[in-house]
């Protein structure tokens, strides 16, 4: 299996037309109620993943199930025609689907969510399959959980077992979740080494993610008046392009948060909204803008990847929403508000 991406680019190329076209989200947003948009969703490419779903699950759940297998298959396919320093790069993308689900389940088991509360939410695109996942989530504790993840020489296994060791005393979930992402970033951007365009461009978009953590911590941090700026200063995660120490600590001090915030908006950072929370999704919101351009990037560079299954993940996204407003009766008009359109 070849190393360039111009063949894996073609195939990719291929699966793009499989995403929904332009006007079909907002069409099935119009459908009457959640079987009407399972009767809908049957007739467009998740439908083989959807039949077989509803064979086991009803409703939501099927939806979910149908959702989830379709990314996953797409993830692995591009992976099994791929190989060598192409494949270790898609890789380096791919763990991030891992992170997600790690913090997902850290952040599931410290609140006392059950299992299947928590699997819904799981998108096993990574190295942790469906399997894997559900095995993860059957642990007694975090402990255990860190530990079964070591036997399976996964690449934060060292990381997560570390942070937990540190949550044991302090139950301090904002600082687990940080020192995850920390040793994240920091084996991807030692694993993307190297001077070729596609190296500088996965470190680039690490680096971009590392800024956009930062911010949203910092507005979390604004919350916290009492906090010394050395105690604020622990929360920082080096590495990013525009988001210094300086930058970071300004924006996280309430004192001096608007002098911060005309700093980040001088480097190119908008982000919208008073909340955390609003703050965090408009960034969320810029960084799947950014990684769907550039499907339109390099056609011999990992460019078209990326921008790929990006777009494939909002899509999916949108469509979760979708089928939750037709299961609760949510107004069309909030629904549209929340989608991720790119």
């Amino acid at each position: 299996m070849p190393e360039d991406f111009g063949y894996i680019n073609a195939r990719v190329k291929g699966m793009r037309s499989r995403l929904l076209p332009p006007g079909r989200l907002e069409e099935l947003l119009g459908l009457a109620d959640l079987e009407s948009f399972i009767h809908a969703l049957s007739n467009t490419p998740y439908g083989p993943e959807l039949q077989e779903a509803l064979t086991r699950y009803q409703g939501l759940r099927a939806v979910d199930e149908a959702l989830m297998r379709n990314f996953q298959k797409t993830a692995q396919k591009i992976l099994g025609f791929s190989e060598g320093r192409a494949r270790a790069l898609i890789r380096v993308f791919l763990i991030q689907w891992d992170l997600h689900n790690l913090r997902t389940i850290l952040r599931a088991k410290h609140a006392g969510y059950s299992p299947e509360e928590t699997e819904q939410n799981l998108i096993p695109a990574g190295e942790l399959t469906e399997v894997r996942l559900r095995e993860l989530l059957a642990q007694p504790d975090l402990a255990a959980l860190a530990g079964t993840l070591a036997t399976w020489e996964h690449p934060l296994a060292e990381t997560l077992l570390a942070a937990i060791r540190q949550y044991e005393s302090t139950r301090d979930l904002l600082s687990l979740e940080l020192n995850l992402d920390r040793g994240y970033f920091e084996w991807a951007l030692r694993t993307a080494r190297g001077m070729g365009h596609n190296e500088t461009l996965v470190r680039d978009v690490i680096r971009m993610q590392i800024d956009y953590t930062n911010v949203k911590t910092a507005f979390k941090l604004q919350q916290l008046g009492e906090l010394s700026r050395e105690e604020r200063e622990r929360f920082f995660l080096p590495g990013g392009s525009v988001v210094s120490r300086e930058v970071f600590l300004n924006l996280a001090d309430p004192q001096t948060a608007e002098f911060g915030l005309r700093e980040l908006r001088g480097r190119g950072i908008h982000p919208e909204g008073q909340t955390a929370g609003e703050v965090e999704r408009s960034l969320e919101e810029e960084s799947t803008r950014r990684l769907a351009m550039l499907y339109l990037g390099d056609p011999l560079g990992i460019d078209v990847v990326i921008g790929f299954l990006t777009m494939l993940s909002s899509e999916i996204r949108n469509l979760r929403l979708i089928a939750r407003s037709k299961a609760l009766g949510i107004p069309r008009d909030l629904v549209r508000r929340e989608m991720a359109l790119v």
